[in-house]
């Protein structure tokens, strides 16, 4: 089937399930989605760096992620592009409609989607297509398990496909401490993101940092590392710094 109708047939369940109310937002994950979205009417922009060692290539991106409700947010965006024989130029822009259900709880696996639209600026290039399958798991501790199944296509010329799944898991470094209007973790968090490329037949495993300043600003960085299959594959360096209200 083709990928607007699997999209459409995903939008259509995803507006149903909009039912309860969601609660603090934070990122724990720089390749990773999890569960969380804003507040209804909360705002946030978001600088996301990429460096691959290999082809010292440069990736640049900068999203606006607005809550619509507590349960839907859309997140539109920009990226750039630098190699070692270019400047900076614009790739393209995309728009991610964000999902999530139930009502949050520890212990309980939460599930999440994601609807994701890419334009290119290169017309040479096909507009692209994507589903993020996002299932989330919480504990007392202030742990966070997060599995991703993404489904991707090119929406023209061969159409193309890719998928690969996502699994991590942060902790608390030391004691957590609890913002007070919002109830978010603040400090350090610790643990690591790992990928697998279904037709690269890649797997890649590496260490995530995050540091939640307050309820405004949080940071957190990633270092993977091509575990099975590295001929022709990069280490990746990613950043992230948000900054919501």
């Amino acid at each position: 089937m083709h990928f607007r109708i699997y999209a459409a047939i995903a939008a259509c369940t995803a507006v149903a399930g909009l039912v309860t109310r969601a609660e603090a937002h934070h990122r724990d994950f720089t390749f990773i989605r999890d569960w969380y979205l804003p507040f209804a009417g909360e705002k946030e922009l978001e600088s996301r760096t990429s460096y691959s060692a290999k082809d010292q290539t440069w990736i640049q991106e900068f999203e606006f992620e607005l809550g619509i409700t507590d349960h839907f947010a859309i997140e539109p965006g920009i990226e750039f592009h630098r190699d070692s024989e270019e400047d900076w130029h614009i790739d393209g822009y995309d728009v991610e409609l964000r999902f999530n259900f139930l009502n949050f709880a520890y212990n309980t696996i939460l599930p999440a989607l994601n609807v994701e639209y890419e334009h290119p600026v290169d017309e040479e290039e096909n507009d692209h297509g994507e589903l993020k399958f996002i299932f989330s798991y919480y504990t007392p501790q202030g742990e966070d398990f997060s599995l991703n199944l993404n489904v991707g296509q090119e929406l023209g010329g061969e159409k193309a496909k890719e998928s690969e799944v996502l699994f991590g898991y942060v902790r608390p470094l030391s004691k957590p401490v609890k913002e007070e209007e919002h109830g978010y973790l603040l400090g350090w968090r610790g643990g690591f993101e790992s990928q697998f490329d279904f037709q690269e037949h890649t797997l890649w495993l590496g260490p995530v940092v995050v540091c939640k300043v307050n309820k405004h600003l949080n940071g957190l960085a990633t270092w993977l590392v091509p575990i099975s299959h590295p001929e022709g594959q990069s280490s990746i360096i990613k950043a992230i710094l948000e900054w919501e209200w």
